[in-house]
């Protein structure tokens, strides 16, 4: 599908997130404001809190809540980092704070408020899903009213992976696959080129030396080539109009060579994007580089898409352009960009 131009982040307000836990639905403050801090005196080891921020990292943030409460930035739980330019408001856990210092807390991009004692901290991953309200802007007024129009008719999406994986012109993928068929020489040649470095251990087998690169350099290259067959293999099964809901065809292959191919047509057409890419299962077992011997996983095909709202207005930013804002909420470890990328090129 054609995609239209906007801009994103034009301004940290455009892209607000609150993490939503079962009950518990953080929210953006209309004034961003500290108010008094109170909290129950029962304690217990770990003060559970909403961190609301805005325009700024979120490492930075963390740190300078512990900076201010006397512990170290591990003292602090999460369940998933946000956006820098962005309006964001999520739950964090302070493992056994110092409250008089804590009730002294003050930044103007830092708001904590809603405590409660708990008996746990919070780690990665504890969230169901992410709430969105994003505005996009600066739109031609045509481009505005076709693209909504077709907005408003989604209940899913892709859950393809963005092309910032696969590297310039498809670096990654041909690094990765040279990897994959075990040949060494053109793949550290490559690597060389990508990360500029010179030729200077000419004395040593390419092997060697590829063994001796950082694992997570390495697993970049093979993770693109799983990747970008996962997003082939997604396309194709949409395109042939298979139900990707059903039972059996909601998840997708991430490749290794202890992957079981699905039935039916689906699974057809992995083995069709396997071949094309001239590559077996058996090729993900590097025996020659036990860290890149990859078992392969599953990743969802789809992404349903909740509540989603859809408004176009005039652009107070950009005169005589629109705006879109687009309100919705994904389950977590999906990024909302993966979903506006279907629809819209950043400038």
């Amino acid at each position: 599908m054609e995609t239209i131009h906007a801009k994103l982040k034009h301004l940290p307000k455009d892209f607000i997130v609150e993490e939503i836990q079962g009950e518990w639905h953080c929210q953006t403050s209309t004034e961003f404001i500290q108010s008094s801090i109170k909290i129950d005196e029962s304690q217990r080891d770990f003060l559970w809190c909403e961190m609301e921020k805005r325009d700024i990292d979120h490492f930075t943030t963390i740190k300078t809540i512990a900076d201010s409460i006397g512990k170290s930035p591990q003292a602090i739980g999460y369940a998933g980092t946000k956006d820098k330019v962005a309006y964001t408001s999520q739950r964090i856990s302070l493992e056994k704070p110092d409250i008089e210092k804590l009730r002294n807390f003050s930044n103007p991009n830092i708001i904590l408020k809603n405590f409660k004692w708990n008996k746990r901290k919070i780690k990665m991953g504890y969230l169901d899903a992410n709430h969105f309200k994003i505005t996009l802007r600066d739109i031609d007024k045509k481009d505005a009213i076709k693209i909504s129009s077709q907005i408003r008719k989604r209940t899913f999406f892709p859950n393809y992976f963005g092309p910032q994986r696969f590297g310039i012109n498809q670096g990654n993928i041909k690094i990765g696959k040279l990897l994959l068929k075990k040949k060494f020489k053109g793949a550290l040649k490559l690597i060389r080129e990508d990360k500029g470095w010179e030729e200077n251990q000419e004395d040593k087998s390419p092997l060697l030396i590829i063994k001796c690169l950082p694992k997570k350099i390495l697993l970049m290259y093979i993770h693109a080539v799983q990747s970008i067959i996962f997003n082939d293999i997604v396309s194709q099964a949409l395109e042939e109009g298979l139900n990707l809901e059903d039972k059996g065809q909601q998840s997708g292959i991430l490749a290794g060579y202890k992957t079981r191919m699905s039935n039916g047509r689906l699974g057809e057409i992995e083995q069709e994007v396997l071949d094309k890419y001239d590559l077996t299962l058996e090729d993900f077992d590097i025996q020659e580089i036990p860290h890149l011997r990859i078992k392969g996983s599953f990743r969802k095909a789809i992404t349903k898409i909740e509540g989603l709202e859809v408004e176009v207005d005039n652009d107070e930013e950009f005169e005589g352009s629109k705006k879109i804002t687009l309100e919705f909420t994904l389950p977590s470890g999906t990024y909302a960009t993966t979903f506006l990328e279907n629809f819209f090129t950043f400038t």
